[in-house]
């Protein structure tokens, strides 16, 4: 008895076909035991039989394409049969066991918690929504209304449910299941580190007078949304997670670098610093005020030396001392 199982692009077993006889053909053509739809497979293919000590065996019949072990670039006439490495014909993988083929233990069921992401979703939802929310709060110089907060918090639930969804199809197209629900998760885990960093980096420019972390929030920024793609890649397909990860990184280095030369070119360009556009309650100011006397103070200090520099330096020609 021979098994032959075609898999899918991720090496996962898309359909088994059992044999009772010592040898089994694969094509194209109706007439093989196993048919495969690839166009780019011989109409007879492969042929799959027993040596003389008992071995499983695949031989190429002449295809045009030929046939070659999953990961080797080199086209093999016969190959030996393991039972675990895949081989590849055309763009179909296949892999042939024996009936005696030891398969892995049954693994333990997990316990199923389903109240524990339900928590989790609720309170980063409301997290999120609540850090909007006081944003908002800070930034009215009005009397306040419903709509003004209504808005960026709609706003902010299209943006996610977009976001989400997108991820969910790309789930359902090349993993079989949506996981809408653990994308969500994912989602508003980066939506709330977003919003918590900005009001963080606005709290220590405001409070403390350290705008380190508001000037470069855009790192954060592109750290954070890095993060959130590799962990939506990583639900779409846990194949390939170093490729998956390296290519998240590479365009996040670029990124940063694009923005980095981008803000520099700006900075010298317009010559201002950034500043604080939303003001924060004079409550949270954790650093005392400089009183007017010091401030005069710093202004007659600065007058002064620039008063010694202009003795110094002398007139220019066309004036008169």
């Amino acid at each position: 008895m021979i098994w032959v199982e075609i898999l899918s692009r991720h090496r996962d077993i898309a359909s088994r076909h059992r044999f009772p006889g010592p040898e089994v053909s694969i094509g194209r053509g109706y007439d093989n035991d196993v048919i495969v739809d690839d166009p780019y497979v011989a109409a007879r293919h492969l042929r799959v039989f027993r040596d003389d000590a008992g071995r499983l065996v695949a031989e190429d019949l002449g295809s045009t394409n030929g046939t070659f072990l999953d990961g080797n670039k080199t086209r093999l006439p016969r190959i030996l049969l393991d039972g675990q490495q895949p081989i590849r014909i055309g763009q179909t993988f296949l892999r042939v066991r024996e009936p005696g083929h030891a398969v892995e233990p049954e693994r333990v069921a997990p316990q199923r918690w389903h109240i524990l992401p339900v928590v989790a979703a609720v309170l980063f939802g409301a997290a999120v929504l609540g850090l909007e929310a006081l944003t908002v709060w800070f930034g009215q110089v009005v009397e306040p209304r419903a709509l003004n907060y209504l808005t960026p918090l709609l706003s902010a639930c299209g943006a996610i449910l977009t976001w989400v969804g997108m991820w969910a199809l790309l789930s359902r197209i090349f993993a079989g299941r949506s996981h809408f629900f653990r994308h969500l998760l994912i989602a508003l885990s980066g939506a709330f580190a977003l919003s918590f960093y900005g009001e963080f980096a606005k709290y220590l420019a405001f409070a403390w007078t350290r705008p380190v972390a508001g000037t470069y929030e855009y790192v954060a920024i592109w750290i954070i949304v890095a993060a959130v793609c590799f962990f939506h890649l990583r639900e779409v397909g846990s194949t390939r997670l170093w490729l998956k990860g390296a290519l998240v990184a590479a365009l996040l280095v670029v990124a940063i670098s694009v923005q980095t030369l981008q803000r520099s070119q700006a900075l010298s360009d317009s010559g201002r610093q950034t500043t604080l556009h939303i003001l924060l309650p004079p409550s949270l100011r954790a650093v005392p005020y400089r009183s007017e006397a010091d401030f005069f103070g710093a202004v007659g200090d600065l007058k002064a030396t620039l008063d010694r520099d202009r003795a110094q330096t002398g007139p220019s020609p066309g004036q008169t001392p």
